[in-house]
């Protein structure tokens, strides 16, 4: 991704607040990589006014939180990938608590 857009910023924004996945929303937006979608939305929500930015703050908290009970619950997995995947949502969580 060259040059941050606050276009993109705001579509990323709406699209997550729609359930989608990061890696689904880079690919819809032609964006490189998932981690891509991610800095959009981050950049999205520290430009927000502060009621909202905690909203979605709350509702990505959320979020994240379901996707670890799935995850817990999902005895497909092996007890490495489990513990890999609940890395990297912890990881998630921190950044858009830092976000504030």
């Amino acid at each position: 991704m060259s040059e941050p857009s606050e276009s993109v910023d705001s579509e990323v924004l709406r699209l997550r607040s729609m359930g989608r996945a990061f890696a689904r929303i880079s690919r819809d937006l032609g964006l490189e990589r998932g981690v891509d979608a991610q800095r959009a939305f981050h950049r999205a929500v520290r430009g927000l006014p502060d009621p909202e930015r905690q909203r979605v703050r709350g509702e990505e908290v959320s979020r994240l939180d379901r996707l670890a009970e799935r995850v817990r619950a999902d005895s497909t997995k092996s007890d490495l990938d489990r513990a890999r995947q609940l890395k990297t949502i912890d990881r998630m969580r921190s950044q858009i608590l830092e976000d504030a």
